[in-house]
Formats: C-alpha cells, sequence, structure tokens
C-alpha cells in the first residue's frame, strides 16, 4: 500500500513512489535521474557519440538515447548496411539464428524454383540440373531414382541381368551399361597356402617376408 498521495503516480521514467514519515511521497528514482519525481536526466547519452554513421543524429533520451539514421542504414547505432532501409529512427537489430538463416535462405531457393517454373518440369524424366535441389524437391527424382539406370546401355547383352554377377561381360564394361558392376576387374587369387598362415601370424610386424609382399598375402 503506498498511500493516496502516490496514487497519481508522480514518479516518471521508471521511478517509484513511496510515501515519506514526514507525509507526501517520495521518488526513488533509477540510476541516471534526479529530481522530485525523476524528471531530470543526469547524463546526455549523446555525448559519447554512439551514432556510427556521420549522418546519423542522436537524440538523447533519459537513461538512453536514439540515433536517427539516413537511408540505407539499421541497427541501434545505425551501424548496418541495408540497401532497402529507409531513414528512420534506429532499433536493434534481432540478431539470426542458424535456424532463421536456414529458413530464409530456403525461401530464396523455392523463389528461384518458381522462376526456373520447376513445377512444370518434375517428372518429364530428364535430368533439369537448375532444379535438382531439395527445395525444389530434387526434380522429381528425375536426376536419381526417377531414372532407369540402363537406359543409355545399348549392350545386346541385357546388362541388369547379369550385373554384379561374378562374370566379366565385356560388353557391358563401359560408362553406360555401369562397367558391369565392375566384374571384369582383376579379381585377386588366393595367398600361396604355403604362405598364408605365416603371412597372418606375420602382418604388420615391421620385417618385409619376400612370400607375402604381394597383393593376394
Amino acid at each position: 500500500f503506498s498511500g493516496y498521495d502516490c496514487d497519481s503516480e508522480p514518479c516518471q521514467n521508471g521511478g517509484q513512489c513511496k510515501i515519506s514519515d514526514g507525509g507526501g511521497y517520495l521518488c526513488e528514482c533509477p540510476m541516471g535521474t534526479s529530481g522530485k519525481n525523476c524528471e531530470i536526466d543526469l547524463y546526455n547519452e549523446c555525448n559519447s557519440n554512439p551514432c556510427r554513421h556521420h549522418e546519423a543524429e542522436c537524440h538523447n533520451k533519459i537513461g538512453d538515447y536514439v540515433c536517427h539514421c539516413p537511408a540505407k542504414y539499421v541497427g541501434k547505432n545505425c551501424e548496418i548496411f541495408d540497401r532497402n532501409a529507409h531513414a528512420g529512427i534506429g532499433r536493434p537489430i534481432r540478431h539470426q539464428t542458424d535456424y532463421d538463416m536456414y529458413q530464409r535462405d530456403l525461401e530464396r531457393q523455392r523463389q528461384q524454383c518458381i522462376r526456373n517454373k520447376c513445377h512444370m518440369k518434375r517428372g518429364n524424366m530428364r535430368c533439369d540440373e537448375e532444379c535438382n535441389t531439395y527445395a525444389c524437391d530434387f526434380d522429381g527424382n528425375d536426376c536419381s531414382l526417377g531414372i532407369n539406370p540402363w537406359a543409355n546401355c545399348t549392350a545386346p547383352t541385357k546388362c541388369w541381368e547379369v550385373f554384379m554377377d561374378g562374370v566379366c561381360n565385356e560388353d557391358c564394361n563401359n560408362p553406360q551399361c555401369l562397367f558391369d558392376g565392375r566384374d571384369c576387374g582383376k579379381k585377386l587369387q588366393s595367398c600361396h597356402p604355403t604362405y598364408e598362415p605365416y603371412c597372418q601370424k606375420h602382418y604388420a610386424d615391421g620385417n618385409c617376408d619376400y612370400g607375402c609382399n604381394n597383393a593376394e598375402c
């Protein structure tokens, strides 16, 4: 209970009203203010020249200041360049989180998808690289899973039937036929049975054993 003298809320600038022992009221003023009703500003915050831009104007406030920024500058102290900003009072800029930046970048990519008409290109069985992004739904999978991997394979053999069967089919050993699943790569022979137990036991022991010095062993 603060008494009738405080009912009119005489204390300004965040001051707290208290009833005086001798009658009347007293204002407990926040730092930087003074006076019976905390109406006096003790400091001129503009004296430190906080506004960073040379054309900005500083206006003193009770316990604070504001910078009036020229066009293309924002921030509490007019310290941030923004080509789209209008002249006005500088306000603190909320720092973006990684998530905010990700969302803004994703939205820019989606707008690019619209400009590239990716919604009309998806599912056309042709890889449109400009649409092959997450924002554009990866061109409807036209650049990966949506295409028959053997579509360009013209070998007489049905290479998809002998793919990675362990047998080298030379007519499938080309990029268009996916190199026959690497079946034509050099196959390593087994390590000679005479050396194999010895080589396993002495593997990486710091000594060169000529009988083990080959790819098979």
